[in-house]
């Protein structure tokens, strides 16, 4: 008789089980919902994985842009679905760029990936002298730390002034091709020169993070805006010029 009593709680278990694994994909519609994350003290939400792009060209929607405004985030960096284009919020606005296809209704677009922040205000930290690109991080983290903020954890910052060198894309089309190291993650309109004005949104990531809100192996991930905010690119390599403001969010 116990045998048959385990054997009919076993039944019920995978039942159960297997009805919970039905249900799941009903309650995912943008995507796994593993890929999606809350991280504080900025309120620094990802979308997405940077390592699920660059390895199998996941560029499947994540979230909507407009269920993201709705939150009413500060600052954010993205990527459109289907590789069409990069997203950057900028002091709460969104700005979209596409590579080839003509702009569309953003309320109905989405992300493939997505790191985004909130905060209450801004300190400002001038750039008394130029800043390579490979000098990027070190000097972000060495500015939060000087002004009240852990480098250890993720937050976002914003930059008005000059940048470069530079190196800048936009995304246009998927590749539809092979995915992994060295090989492109999406056909991409580029863009370089030695100096630029505009503004720059970012995200500087915790160890953690890197990977998935920023490429692996480095902590930042910042778009370039123009300064009428009417364009966007994603930025893969950038100095900044003696001049520039760097935005750290008040500690």
């Amino acid at each position: 008789m116990g045998a048959v009593n385990i054997t009919g709680l076993a039944l019920v278990a995978a039942a159960a089980a297997l009805m919970v694994g039905l249900a799941l994909p009903q309650m995912q519609p943008m995507g796994d919902v593993a890929l999606h994350a809350l991280h504080q003290p900025y309120g620094v939400e990802t979308f997405g994985a940077f390592r699920n792009i660059m390895m199998g060209g996941d560029f499947s929607p994540k979230v909507r842009l407009a269920d993201v405004m709705a939150k009413h985030p500060t600052t954010g960096v993205g990527a459109l679905s289907d590789a069409l284009g990069e997203i950057t919020i900028y002091d709460g606005k969104l700005i979209v760029s596409y590579g080839y296809a003509p702009a569309a209704d953003t309320s109905q677009a989405s992300a493939a990936l997505l790191a985004m922040a909130s905060v209450d205000g801004w300190q400002s930290v001038p750039v008394a002298s130029d800043v390579a690109p490979e000098e990027i991080e070190s000097f972000i983290s060495v500015a939060a730390k000087t002004h009240g903020i852990d480098p250890t954890v993720s937050f976002p910052f914003e930059v008005r002034g000059n940048i470069g060198p530079y190196v800048m894309h936009v995304n246009a089309a998927p590749t539809k091709g092979e995915h992994g190291m060295g090989l492109p993650i999406a056909i991409t309109v580029q863009n370089k020169g030695d100096r630029l004005d505009g503004l720059v949104a970012g995200l500087y990531a915790s160890l953690d993070l890197m990977g998935i809100a920023t490429h692996g192996g480095v902590r930042t991930h910042a778009h370039w805006l123009s300064l009428d905010m009417a364009s966007t690119a994603h930025l893969d390599s950038w100095g900044l010029k003696a001049g520039a403001t760097l935005l750290l969010p008040k500690p």
